[in-house]
């Protein structure tokens, strides 16, 4: 099996990778065949049977019992002369690079059947098979929900009540997204379509984009000056009217 780790940009789109793995492989001096010439002769124990039957006598009556030939494998042919390179095996151990085609929308536990594609078989029988298992990174920006994703945008203060264009990271590029004026935190913005393509279906998710409002830690003396001017404008001089609560009925409601 191979864990194969993905980057949410690529399980969007969908993509191709070249993974090295290391294995049984035909042996290429004697292309897999495991004789030195090339050939090989109908196994002598078996009469090219592959397997063997073993008959004893019991209580109840005679029993047959029929085993895999030991001398062949159950191949029911055998080499004579043995390739040095493989020792008659028709296998090496070795190293190969195959290329995983990965489909858009795939996620975590997901997995993939390589079919033919794992180790070689003794003297030609049917490769083995590589099961990729998907595991998708985190990554720094977004949030993965389904075919969705969400991100969280900082915009200053004016920007949320005076309005404004700005500019938004996406999977595949940055895109224009208008504030109107007066957006408050934790309000949500959906660009259609610029999620997760779909698996196995055509279409694909959206992004939300949560605001939040830069809140400074510090600010220099002209700037506190203008942020005092600013909250008096804004409670008429009373400073006692600030602060407002909302009943938890009109909350939740």
């Amino acid at each position: 099996a191979i864990d194969l780790q993905l980057t949410m940009e690529e399980i969007a789109e969908g993509t191709t990778k070249k993974v090295k793995v290391r294995g049984l492989k035909v042996c290429e001096a004697c292309d897999g065949s495991g004789s030195r010439d090339g050939r090989t002769e109908v196994c002598p124990q078996c009469s090219g049977a592959g397997e063997v039957q073993q008959v004893s006598e019991s209580f109840f009556g005679r029993v047959v019992n029929v085993t895999t030939c030991r001398y062949c494998g159950g191949d029911g042919r055998v080499v004579k002369d043995p390739c040095p390179t493989c020792r008659g095996e028709g296998v090496v151990r070795g190293e190969k690079t195959i290329s995983i085609k990965v489909p858009p929308g795939v996620a975590s536990g997901n997995y993939l059947k390589l079919r033919g594609q794992g180790n070689a078989a003794p003297r030609g029988d049917r490769p083995g098979d590589i099961v990729v298992n998907f595991q998708e990174l985190p990554h720094e920006l977004f949030i993965r929900h389904g075919d969705d994703v969400i991100c969280e945008l900082e915009i200053s203060y004016p920007h949320a009540v005076l309005g404004a264009a700005v500019e938004v990271p996406t999977l595949n590029g940055v895109v224009r997204l208008t504030i109107p004026p007066g957006t408050p935190p934790g309000k949500l913005f959906r660009l259609r379509g610029k999620g997760i393509s779909h698996l196995n279906s055509p279409g694909r998710g959206d992004q939300l984009v949560r605001v939040t409002i830069y809140v400074p830690r510090k600010v220099s003396a002209s700037e506190r000056k203008l942020l005092e001017e600013l909250d008096s404008a804004a409670t008429g001089g009373d400073s006692s009217r600030h602060p407002q609560f909302r009943k938890v009925k009109d909350i939740i409601s």
